[in-house]
């Protein structure tokens, strides 16, 4: 990747007046340290029989600090003390209530009342804080079937029962559609898309979406009809959004409120009931997306496809059928999409969007030359006052926030095990 100059200011010796040349990239800022107390961790190659994680998954505090893990390999959910030690286990793999078919995800409320996302099933099993089965919400066409669901961001509504979530992005939810006429089913076609966020209601027996929140949407050629045989035609509907183009980052502030950015600009709105109630902002501009830059970022990723091992073909194939075949044409697919990509003009600001339970507001910006590296993190406080800047290269922005200042992240090993390590953050960055 090349590195790009930042902007400079020139004074001219005759009128002492500043002369700006090129954007201002960066507002001044206050920079805090990362001096974060680790409070436990656990998992690794040492770890106990019940922690021997093998991937990173959803991770959640309830009110009491208490940290629920899932375990998608295991089918279960675990719970975890505020010192590091097991508490109980949440369901099992099989067919029967509180047992899970496929676990996909799970939503913890502070009161420790959990829903657990059984995609073998298609429902929310729910279970209240002692780990007790409650019942089973099943998810409709309206709101999608959990194939459609599993990378959907879901946060805890601001009680018990209510999930917010954002919808499902246009190009995937065309292809499962497909995907499910194929096979007979009832399509999702129904299901908001991605530039809106909705509360899922799990008073019912089926799971109930209201519309909260509709941003900014950017314009598209409708979609034409998924032809599933073209590997190339379907690639251009899962990819057909122009690289940089800004997707939508949030986060469900204490009470309810919604905290967005949706735009290439440092532009944080707190919605609330529908109306804008603060809007922070930092004087940092997003970077040009230059021919130079574009040449890179192809390059880049064309090294990175080469470099990957291909994957393998699931489930039997039809007889005379290659898998070889297949792996080549889908990489050569691939390579088509990104040697045509299209590219948004300019590099948004803003990486991701985080409220912490004290209701402060974490901003990590994006390293628009290098999108593997955790870029510097702005926090700003429950009234909306900038507090100062966690520089790039440290933490990044925690998997969890819980009370009292912990917050959870995963962290891999040399050898890519997971473990997770839960620190509590220093004054400066709580109440």
């Amino acid at each position: 990747m090349r590195h790009y100059p930042r902007a400079i200011a020139v004074v001219t010796p005759v009128l002492f007046a500043p002369v700006l040349l090129a954007p201002v990239l960066h507002a001044q800022d206050r920079f805090l340290a990362w001096d974060f107390t680790e409070v436990w961790r656990v998992g690794g190659l040492d770890a106990p029989e019940w922690a021997q994680f093998t991937r990173r998954d959803d991770v959640a505090f309830d009110g009491d600090g208490n940290l629920y893990v899932a375990d998608p390999e295991a089918d279960q959910v675990l719970k975890v003390d505020a010192a590091g030690q097991l508490v109980m286990t949440i369901g099992r793999p099989g067919e029967g209530p509180g047992e899970f078919e496929g676990l996909y995800g799970i939503v913890v409320w502070r009161d420790g009342s959990m829903a657990a996302n059984d995609g073998g099933r298609d429902v929310f099993q729910l279970f209240d804080a002692d780990g007790n089965f409650q019942r089973m919400v099943r998810w409709s066409a309206t709101t999608g079937l959990t194939d459609t669901n599993v990378t959907r961001t879901m946060r805890p509504g601001p009680r018990p029962g209510i999930i917010y979530a954002q919808g499902r992005d246009a190009g995937l939810r065309a292809v499962f559609a497909a995907m499910e006429a194929l096979a007979g089913n009832e399509d999702s076609e129904k299901m908001v898309d991605e530039r809106t966020i909705e509360a899922l209601n799990l008073g019912g027996d089926l799971v109930v979406g209201e519309v909260l929140l509709e941003t900014w949407r950017p314009t598209r050629p409708e979609l034409a009809e998924v032809d599933l045989s073209d590997t190339d035609a379907l690639m251009s509907v899962l990819n057909r959004a122009p690289h940089f183009e800004p997707a939508l980052r949030w986060d469900v502030m204490p009470g309810g409120a919604i905290a967005y950015v949706d735009s290439s600009v440092y532009e944080v709105r707190i919605v609330q009931n529908g109306s804008t109630v603060n809007t922070l902002t930092r004087a940092i501009a997003p970077l040009p997306v230059t021919r130079a830059l574009a040449s890179d970022i192809r390059d880049q990723m064309i090294r990175e496809l080469e470099a990957r091992e291909p994957r393998a073909i699931p489930g039997p194939l039809p007889q005379g059928v290659d898998p070889a075949d297949i792996q080549r044409s889908s990489r050569e697919a691939a390579r088509r999409q990104i040697e045509n990509m299209e590219f948004y003009p300019e590099v948004p600001v803003v990486a991701q969007v985080r409220a912490a339970w004290d209701g402060s507001i974490w901003v990590q910006r994006r390293d628009p030359l290098d999108e593997d590296t955790e870029g510097a993190v702005d926090v700003f406080g429950p009234d909306g006052a900038y507090r100062g800047t966690l520089a790039a290269g440290g933490y990044g922005v925690p998997d969890a926030f819980g009370p009292d200042g912990f917050v959870a992240y995963w962290e891999l090993d040399e050898m890519d095990v997971p473990s997770i390590v839960v620190y509590r953050l220093p004054a400066t960055l709580r109440r």
